[in-house]
């Protein structure tokens, strides 16, 4: 159901689907869209972080290039380094931000 949240159905039919639940059920959706919708403005932020810090990384790295002496090549591999590192720690932070526990079950049988 959170699939179609962020999906192109329309929103009366999301509606009476979550009309259809009881209480607690309405409340656990709830909970896992807004962690959802948190967890993709986690994931927004830290691709425009890394966009940025790759831009500037690279026009050191271009700077430090034109400057030096001898081989420094490898000055081209560190602002990649940076890039993977924070979309690490945003991925991380998306993936904590975006748990939920999970709804307990009962049993209509017993």
């Amino acid at each position: 159901m959170v699939a179609k949240a962020f999906g192109a159905g329309s929103q009366e039919d999301l509606e009476s689907l979550i009309g259809n639940l009881n209480p607690t059920e309405a409340d656990y959706f709830l909970k896992k869209l807004e962690a959802a919708l948190r967890k993709r403005r986690i994931m927004l932020s830290g691709y425009i972080v890394a966009m940025v810090a790759w831009l500037v990384g690279m026009v050191c790295a271009i700077a430090y290039f034109g400057m030096a002496s001898g081989f420094a090549a490898w000055v081209f591999l560190v602002p990649f380094a940076i890039v993977g590192l924070i979309l690490w720690i945003f991925g991380a932070l998306a993936e904590r931000a975006g748990r939920v526990p999970e709804l307990a079950v009962t049993d209509p049988k017993t």
